[in-house]
């Protein structure tokens, strides 16, 4: 994992990540991203349905409503930023995966000079 952040901390184009171990778990933190980048989008929806009240539902205005739009609201923030402490994921997509391993490239690319 280490030469893998020095590596994205390099700039690399493309990285094959070749130990069984160390590829489930860029696997696992690429599936974590995916679901947290899509629980943002829900979670902060439904705080802000919640919020707004735009059916003007009389429950919406109780105190453990609120409390619960703020739980909502907070956690949709947190995920929000969550892309930050994934160390590699947030550098690299995975590109393909055969016999030799994982293969990895940069997400964003290089502008042309």
């Amino acid at each position: 994992m280490a030469d893998l952040k020095s590596a994205a901390k390099k700039g690399e184009a493309e990285v094959l990540v070749t130990d069984a171990k160390l590829v489930r778990v860029v696997t696992l933190l690429e599936v974590i991203r995916k679901t947290a980048n899509i629980l943002v989008f829900v979670i902060l929806g439904i705080g802000v349905f919640l919020w707004a009240n735009p059916l003007g539902w009389d429950f919406l205005a109780s105190n453990s409503m609120q409390i619960v739009r703020r739980i909502l609201l907070a956690v949709g923030i947190i995920l929000l930023f969550s892309d930050y402490v994934l160390p590699v994921v947030r550098t690299y997509k995975v590109a393909s995966r055969d016999e030799n391993g994982l293969r990895l490239v940069t997400r964003r690319p290089k502008k042309a000079a």
